[in-house]
């Protein structure tokens, strides 16, 4: 048929304003909503027989099965052609259908809400054509698409406790729906058109697994959503099969309404104390202890063992409904709670030491005079003080009370932080019980490079952002593999090219280990040149050095930042038809160097050699970091404050 008609995947969607006549009732697409594995789902509406200026909105679900070998195509009367080969996969996805109409009209008869009405049903094109009754709205992955964000967390409680009452329908009849995803939560339009849409509706019951009858269930043609299935479902083990399988998928949807993106892969593996961070949009401004409780919720959800998830849905509404009355203040629990402090002590018993948390800091507290709740200073310690104390003025610090001796030529770094700790006193904050890390760089470091190995499967690149600009980096896809170069040393040039006009924000270099593991390297930076659309070249200086760099396999991209860039140039304008020059070269640490970290007071602070800090209590601690050069014995050593804040 003609290419004037829209495509999704190979199947020919029904274009707006094309009418189905049923019943006495003209339906009228009006936007396409999503499609399944074997149907495609409309917005429509018809007109009210004595008002015909008023017209009622419904959704249409047309049976159109997806087939990759292209059997299944929309003809130009618009009505389906089935090749004879496809015959047979076609009338498995009817009976599907037809199967998840009658498991619709069971559950919405409920009247319990979550699930729409089924009107009608008739055979019309060569399908089959389902009427739903529904106001006006959109699928969930089409609003987290268009970057509307859940305005807070409170709204995102909402709409997770809707869809888990939805999902306790499905498993009071011994039925899983196996394909809860924002593909298939339509969000209904607001009655009040100030606020942000909650009440939703679960669509495409087409995938739905019989508990009592798993003989029904053809999942050859229901894959799932990836990032959304459970292990087992993945894996297809029936005899695992249960409603934490569903719970599973709602806990992924809850990490994508918290964090505006689809779950990353094999999430259930991580070892992420913190899945979603506390300095994430919708915690940032949120009591330490919803961030906790955030994430025992997504721990939970996606535990890899079926018996350590949810096992029904009222387990995870009670915790739902604990954030929802923390976040309204009307309980009261410690930051660390019993089990984990439990958990804590039994790792201590076996390693002699607690735990490291890993918790990583996203960008401290802004550049600027730096702020502490009031309180008496005595032997370069903060005392605690009651609720009401800190909720007094807050007072500037006396950094004279903390002295310190420091060396220009050992620049350290907060991890992806813009700016040298100098630039704010040599102090670094740490919130208590979370974790950050320092980076090193040493100015003016010469030393022999051992070149008979070749650094591969580590990447380099250079790129720039601008102010407000939301697309991220600006690198042009230049990315630089140090397994091209024999000895290890790249020269790399940035076109600057972009036509925007945004202000130009800052400019680096981003190194990542591919291997995603334990590993020690020195980054030297030999130049860095800014050079300008009318040729004027200016050195980046703050990333000229020697970068030391220690990755493990969740810290396994270092982000070199400089904001220099400002002191030259302002706009995109200014660089447009410019470029950035970086000359590198890499080899291994442990060769070169020896580094060691000490904390002065390890009761308020700990550091380990890598540099990672972990803040214990509150307080001000220095901490001491020497850089000895195997070959020449020459040291280097500097000191640093670590500033350990309360959350709350």
């Amino acid at each position: 048929m003609g290419e004037k008609y829209e495509k999704k995947d190979n199947r020919v969607i029904l274009p707006c304003g094309y009418q189905l006549f049923h019943s006495g009732k003209n339906y009228t697409i009006s936007s396409y909503v999503n499609a399944g594995g074997n149907s495609v789902v409309y917005q429509a509406y018809y007109q009210d027989s004595l008002m015909p200026e008023k017209r009622h909105s419904v959704l249409i679900k047309e049976l159109y099965p997806y087939d990759f070998l292209g059997r299944i195509t929309r003809n130009s009367e618009m009505s389906l052609d089935v090749q004879a080969s496809a015959r047979g996969l076609f009338e498995q996805h009817k009976e599907s259908y037809l199967l998840g109409n009658r498991v619709h009209l069971t559950l919405a008869g409920e009247g319990k809400g979550g699930i729409a009405e089924n009107i009608d049903s008739f055979e019309q094109n060569g399908t089959v054509y389902t009427i739903l009754t529904a106001r006006k709205g959109m699928v969930l992955s089409e609003l987290i698409n268009k970057k509307k964000e859940f305005p807070t967390l409170e709204v995102v409680i909402r709409c997770m406790q809707n869809l888990l009452q939805t999902l306790t329908l499905f498993h009071e009849h011994r039925l899983l729906h196996l394909d809860v995803s924002p593909d298939n939560i339509f969000m209904l339009e607001p009655r009040n058109a100030q606020e942000f849409p909650t009440e939703m509706l679960l669509l495409d019951f087409n995938s739905v697994y019989s508990l009592e009858h798993p003989e029904t269930y053809i999942d050859d043609y229901y894959p799932g959503k990836p990032g959304y299935m459970a292990p087992e479902a993945v894996l297809h083990k029936y005899d695992e099969l249960g409603p934490w399988t569903d719970l599973y998928s709602a806990t992924a949807v809850f990490y994508s309404l918290l964090a505006s993106e689809k779950p990353p892969k094999d999430i259930e593996l991580s070892h992420e104390k913190e899945l979603i961070s506390p300095y994430s949009r919708l915690l940032l401004h949120e009591k330490e202890v919803s961030a906790g409780q955030v994430n025992r919720i997504l721990k939970k959800g996606f535990c890899i063992m079926p018996k350590d998830r949810y096992q029904n849905t009222a387990e995870m509404l009670a915790d739902i409904h604990e954030l929802e009355e923390i976040l309204a203040g009307t309980i009261r629990i410690p930051v660390c709670r019993k089990d984990e402090r439990v958990e804590d002590a039994g790792k201590m018993r076996k390693t002699g030491r607690m735990p490291r948390r890993k918790w990583f800091v996203r960008g401290a507290t802004a550049a600027g005079a730096l702020l502490i709740a009031a309180g008496a200073f005595f032997g370069g310690r903060i005392s605690y003080q009651t609720e009401t104390e800190m909720e007094r003025a807050n007072t500037e610090l006396d950094l004279s009370k903390f002295p310190i001796e420091t060396d220009d030529s050992v620049v350290l770094t907060q991890q992806d932080v813009r700016y040298p700790l100098a630039d704010r006193s040599y102090m670094m904050d740490v919130q208590v019980q979370t974790s950050s890390a320092v980076r090193i760089m040493l100015k003016d470091y010469t030393h022999k490079r051992d070149t008979s190995e070749v650094i591969d499967t580590y990447s380099l690149f250079t790129f720039y952002t601008g102010e407000d600009d939301k697309r991220g980096w600006q690198n042009a896809d230049l990315t630089y593999d140090f397994f091209y170069t024999e000895d290890n040393t790249l020269h790399m040039e940035l076109p600057f090219q972009d036509p925007n006009h945004f202000n130009l924000d800052y400019v680096g270099v981003i190194f990542q280990n591919f291997n995603y593991d334990e590993s020690q390297l020195v980054l030297d930076i030999t130049r860095c040149t800014l050079v300008d659309g009318e040729g004027n070249e200016y050195e980046m200086t703050d990333l000229i050095g020697s970068h030391l760099l220690f990755f493990d396999e969740e810290r396994w991209q270092q982000n070199l930042i400089t904001t220099q860039n400002r002191d030259y140039v302002k706009t995109f304008d200014d660089i447009r038809g410019g470029q950035l020059i970086v000359d590198a070269q890499v080899g291994y640490l442990d060769p070169l160097l020896e580094v060691t970290w000490e904390s002065e007071d390890p009761d308020i602070a700990t550091v380990d050699d890598r540099g990672r800090v972990q803040g214990l209590r509150q307080g001000i601690t220095t901490l001491t970091v020497t850089i000895r050069d195997k070959a020449t014995g020459e040291e280097r050593s500097t000191q640093m404050l670590v500033n350990v804040i309360s959350k709350l």
